[in-house]
C-alpha cells in the first residue's frame, strides 16, 4: 500500500482497511509500503494483496515484479493493469469491440495548441479534459467552451499529471459506477456529485456526494450498463473485482468512461458499498478477493 503516486494517501486507506480485514479473519498479513524495503518485504510473503491506488501500483509495475518473484497476488496482470490505465490504449480497445465511449481527441504536452483547437471543432462543447493515466478525478476539468483562455488552463492542469490527456465530449448524464467481481456483475451505485461533477473532494469529502444503491433504473438501462462493465472487464482481460464508470444519456445509452482494476477498498469506498447492499460484507469481499487469487496460482 501507500507507493509513490499522487493516490497514496487513498492507498494507505485501502492498504489499512484491508490489512485490518484480513487479521480480523485470521490471516497471517502484514502491510507494507512500496519502497527501498520492497525486496526483504516480498521474500517474507505467500502472496500479496495490492492495495496501490496510481502509477506504479494500478499500471502493471509492481504485477511485473510479483510474477518475476513467483508471488501471486490479487487482481489484473501486467498487460490489464497497463492498459486500463491508458485511457488511450482502453478507448481503443472498447472502441474495437463496439462499447461506446464519449467522442474524444487526443493530446501531447508537446503537441502545436492551434493545431488542437483546430480538432476540437469536430467535437461540441462542454469538454471533460483528463490525464491519460492517473485517478481519482486528478487534473481533471470541464471546459464549456472553445474558449482558449479556459482550454489552456484545463489542459496545463492535467499536464501537472501527465504528459498526455484526453479531451472528450462532456456527456450529461447519470453516472452509474458498476462493480464486476472475478467476470460476474455485482451491482452498481449512481453517483451525484454535489460538485459539477465526480471530483476528487466530491469523492472523498463526507456529504459532497449522494450514493443511490438502488438507483431507480428500468430493466432496459440496468442491462445496458450491466453489460457494458462485464464486457469492458472481459475484453481487457482484468482479473479479481474492478470498477467501471458509466454515463447512462437520456436516451439509455450507457457510455463507459473508464475502468479502474484497483478500486478503493475503505469501509466507504463504492465496490465495497455495492458488495454490502448485495449482502457481502467487507471482509468477505476481501477474503474473495484474496481466494480468487490463490486459486489463479
Amino acid at each position: 500500500m501507500g507507493g509513490k503516486s499522487a493516490e497514496r494517501e487513498i492507498s494507505l486507506r485501502t492498504g489499512n482497511a484491508v490489512l485490518s480485514a484480513l487479521k480480523t479473519s485470521g490471516y497471517n498479513a502484514i502491510g507494507f509500503d512500496l519502497d527501498d524495503s520492497l525486496h526483504s518485504n516480498l521474500k517474507k510473503i505467500d502472496i500479496c494483496f495490492v492495495a496501490l491506488h496510481g502509477t506504479y501500483g494500478e499500471d502493471g509495475r509492481v504485477q511485473g515484479i510479483l510474477d518475476l518473484y513467483g508471488i501471486p497476488y490479487t487482481g489484473s496482470g501486467v498487460c490489464s493493469s497497463a492498459i486500463a490505465m491508458d485511457k488511450l490504449k482502453t478507448r481503443a480497445i472498447l472502441d474495437y469491440h463496439g462499447i461506446k465511449t464519449p467522442p474524444f481527441l487526443f493530446a501531447g504536452k508537446k503537441d502545436n495548441f492551434e493545431n488542437i483547437l483546430e480538432k476540437l471543432k469536430g467535437i461540441e462543447p462542454p469538454y471533460f479534459i483528463k490525464p491519460n493515466s492517473s485517478g481519482s478525478s486528478f487534473g481533471c476539468s470541464i471546459v464549456n467552451s472553445l474558449n482558449e483562455d479556459d482550454l489552456l488552463i484545463g489542459l496545463n492542469n492535467a499536464f501537472e499529471y501527465d504528459d498526455t490527456v484526453l479531451i472528450e465530449k462532456y456527456l450529461n448524464g447519470r453516472e452509474i459506477q458498476f462493480a464486476v467481481a472475478f467476470g460476474n456483475p455485482i451491482g452498481c451505485v449512481e453517483v451525484r456529485p454535489r460538485d459539477s461533477f465526480y471530483s476528487y473532494e466530491a469523492k472523498y469529502t463526507k456529504g459532497k456526494t449522494e450514493y443511490l444503491l438502488n438507483p431507480d433504473l428500468t430493466g432496459e438501462e440496468y442491462r445496458a450498463c450491466e453489460e457494458a462493465a462485464v464486457r469492458t472487464h472481459k475484453y481487457l482481460s482484468c482479473e479479481g473485482v474492478s470498477r467501471t464508470d458509466i454515463i447512462l444519456d437520456k436516451d439509455r445509452n450507457a457510455y463507459v468512461l473508464e475502468i479502474n482494476t484497483l478500486p478503493g477498498l475503505t469501509e466507504l469506498s463504492l465496490v465495497p458499498m455495492i458488495a454490502k447492499n448485495k449482502g457481502i460484507s467487507f471482509t468477505e469481499l476481501i477474503e474473495d478477493i484474496l481466494k480468487d487469487a490463490i486459486a489463479r496460482k
